[in-house]
């Protein structure tokens, strides 16, 4: 049984149009398949599991039997999901002021020396609580999925102590319903050298 009638679609990037290739790469990348019909009157029917049953013109498709819901894209266009890789979408703090001193010439190190850069977000996230970092990746989730990501490959990182970066970690895996991406988890503890390091003992070590 259908479920979804997506209707008047000017344009479907497909990537491929068989079953068998599962990604390009190289020059490929330049041959996308790609259908276009100036009278918008393209549709997809999605099945019951969220795939795609059918692409073709919306006269033929919507005769279908089981069509749940229609999803009216009012001339629009049709493109795979992104896939979001190495990106950081849980952390505290704001580091907006350091663009003026990047803007007047200061280097990374420059402005770590001075505050700001990753050590900046390091503290702000391990001062905030689970709830407020989850609360704040939620929203981030919510403004991707609105510019298209589907899919998000996201690292921890901004806690250089174990006990922050698996807060980070329970953040990230943490399923939301009501927010339909799909998240895959990567402890990235060796982001930045800490402040101090200890060692085996109880000597601590100052990092550069």
């Amino acid at each position: 049984m259908s479920r979804l009638l997506v209707k008047n679609l000017k344009q479907v990037v497909q990537i491929v149009d068989d079953s068998t290739t599962e990604f390009l790469k190289g020059d490929s990348m330049n041959r996308i398949k790609i259908l276009n019909d100036p009278s918008n009157s393209l549709a997809i029917l999605v099945d019951s599991e969220g795939k795609f049953e059918e692409i073709g013109d919306l006269g033929e498709i919507e005769k279908r039997d089981g069509i749940e819901r229609i999803l009216d894209a009012k001339k629009g266009i049709a493109i795979p999901g992104f896939v979001d890789a190495h990106s950081h979408p849980v952390f505290a703090g704001d580091r907006v002021h350091e663009f003026a001193m990047k803007l007047a010439g200061a280097t990374y190190m420059q402005v770590q020396q001075a505050g700001g850069g990753i050590m900046f977000t390091t503290n702000k996230t391990r001062e905030a609580s689970e709830q407020d970092l989850r609360k704040d990746f939620e929203e981030v989730a919510r403004k991707m999925l609105q510019s298209g990501t589907t899919t998000l490959e996201a690292k921890s990182g901004y806690g250089l102590d174990v006990e922050t970066e698996m807060k980070m970690l329970r953040v990230l895996s943490t399923v939301t319903p009501g927010i339909p991406l799909e998240v895959s988890a990567t402890f990235c503890g060796a982001h930045a050298v800490p402040k101090t390091i200890v060692g085996c003992g109880t000597r601590k070590v100052s990092a550069a």
